[in-house]
């Protein structure tokens, strides 16, 4: 256990620090009143639900997956009929919103920040019956960004929701035995933790087979990422198994460069070989002097190249990072 320490606690940190995360300067609520409305494009698709809620996620236009969640932005909602505010929410720090209350009738969600791209989205509000909940994936663009794909919608909100509860005992976990100390961990706490990734990585075997990997469309940004996260702590083997769909993936946009480093390396260094990425750590116990020390690298001379080209900062700023969050009085 005591050699693995390192490496669960550093994917608790750098599972976030990988993303852009606070994309967006706060925008107060004044500014929601300063979004116009415009009819939306007679050729999208209108949606229609009881209830509507969502997530608002970015990428630049270098990037082809998404690199974390859009807080602080105004998300409104006008009426078609006369064009009027009928409400507005700001998204919180995960990039997430939810509407409350809203009359039945036909409306328009519109939400722009900054130069982004608009979003602008038919959708009608009806009473509460068969019609399911709306989720809503907002992809905000900036303006040299040509892709189309603005607005997506969560379809599986019940596989989401599991997905989130598995990562939410993954991470509660991790933070306990970070409290209870990182060089001596406590025996209690870790035998939970297996127990509960090896509970989470049989769901997430059941997952794969069923729906290949949980995209966004599926489960949502935080669902796929939650995902993610889980198999991180999963078996070796399962990790071995996974890794053709990962790549495939990470070829197709569905999975972050970050996250594909961090995959990828997890498995050859678990497999003795050299990693691609340098995003694994060895155990405090190989460090000296307060310096992370990495399992090796392959080609190490080019790996700054390899970490630009999957939105990775460069070793030295990864290696000054570690130092900074475990030895901060190091110098």
């Amino acid at each position: 256990m005591r050699k693995n320490t390192l490496a669960v606690i550093l994917f608790v940190l750098t599972s976030v620090l990988f993303c852009e995360g606070n994309v967006f300067a706060q925008q107060p609520q004044s500014k929601c009143f300063q979004i116009s409305y415009s009819a939306p494009s007679p050729n999208l698709k209108s949606y229609r639900a009881n209830r509507l809620e969502g997530q608002a996620v970015y990428a630049s236009t270098t990037a082809k997956w998404e690199l974390g969640p859009g807080n602080d932005l105004c998300v409104t909602l006008f009426s078609r009929k006369d064009g009027d505010l009928v409400a507005f929410v700001t998204t919180d720090n995960k990039g997430q919103f939810k509407f409350a209350n809203i009359k039945p009738g036909d409306y328009a969600l519109i939400s722009v920040a900054d130069e982004l791209r608009q979003i602008n989205v038919p959708l009608q509000i009806v009473s509460a019956g068969k019609v399911k909940p709306l989720r809503l994936l907002l992809h905000l663009r900036e303006s040299g960004d040509n892709r189309k794909s603005y607005v997506t919608q969560v379809t599986n909100l019940t596989l989401r929701k599991e997905l989130l509860a598995m990562v939410e005992q993954d991470q509660d976990i991790r933070n306990e035995l970070i409290k209870s100390g990182v060089d001596h961990p406590n025996r209690e706490i870790s035998a939970r933790m297996d127990a509960i990734d090896s509970r989470n990585a049989a769901k997430m075997k059941r997952i794969v087979k069923r729906y290949n990997w949980p995209r966004a469309e599926l489960v949502g940004w935080d669902g796929t990422e939650a995902a993610f996260l889980v198999v991180q702590h999963s078996p070796h083997s399962f990790q071995k198994e996974l890794l053709p769909l990962m790549q495939r993936e990470y070829r197709a946009g569905h999975l972050s460069g970050p996250n594909y480093a961090l995959f990828l390396d997890r498995v050859l260094v678990e497999d003795g070989r050299p990693q691609v990425y340098g995003s694994r750590a060895k155990s405090f116990d190989d460090w000296k002097d307060g310096l992370p020390a990495l399992y090796p690298i392959e080609d190490e001379a080019n790996v700054d190249k390899r970490r630009a080209e999957v939105g990775l900062s460069p070793l030295a700023e990864y290696r000054e990072m570690l130092k900074q969050m475990y030895h901060p009085q190091s110098k």
